[in-house]
């Protein structure tokens, strides 16, 4: 964590208990939807700044990307990550014809982001009371955005990744959040905490 965000480790652990179960929530309602089985990774939290998250994002070349804000109490924006590898599979369990078009496959990735990150998003703001709306995600080329006009110079990242068991298929949700959001998370975790 660098010192724009400093956590306690009772914020931390709380922060990432209040992930896992959000995550979980995630991997449930895609796993009724596709019939299977998803494991979920632990909750990776750090704090970066964007030429750190665009590293962090970018480092997989052989992958689909999504982005899509998010605003209400806390605002932000998550950016999932998703394997080609594996998405032909998961796409037949959610009934796509085989072979996939270029429509399939772009309509796949945004089903899945948003049943994942509606999920994860939904999940942690009920559990700390905070209203949210998530817009819908788009497809994107982190090598085509200056991750620097993001609005924040220091980014909370949420990160977990999701693996579908019967295929090559993973997919890493980041969530990221800017300051003020970041403070009134830390506010609200310290309110639950008591």
């Amino acid at each position: 964590m660098n010192d724009a965000i400093a956590f306690t480790e009772d914020q931390r652990d709380a922060l990432q208990e209040l992930m896992n179960i959000s995550m979980g929530q995630a991997a449930n309602s895609l796993a009724h939807l596709i019939e299977t089985k998803i494991g979920i990774s632990i909750p990776n939290i750090t704090a970066v700044t964007p030429e750190q998250l665009f590293e962090m994002v970018r480092h997989n070349q052989e992958a689909h990307y999504t982005r899509q804000s998010f605003m209400g109490d806390i605002h932000g924006e998550v950016m999932s990550i998703l394997s080609q590898s594996g998405l032909a599979e998961v796409a037949e369990l959610m009934e796509y014809e085989q072979p996939l078009s270029d429509a399939d496959i772009k309509e796949t990735i945004l089903e899945l982001c948003n049943i994942l990150a509606g999920a994860c998003l939904s999940g942690l703001s009920e559990q700390l009371e905070l209203t949210t709306n998530l817009q819908m995600p788009t497809l994107f080329q982190p090598e085509k955005h200056d991750f620097n006009q993001l609005g924040w110079q220091h980014s909370l990242v949420m990160e977990v990744k999701f693996d579908i068991q019967i295929s090559s298929f993973t997919m890493r949700v980041v969530f990221c959040l800017d300051d003020a959001s970041l403070h009134k998370l830390t506010s609200t975790i310290d309110e639950l905490l008591g």
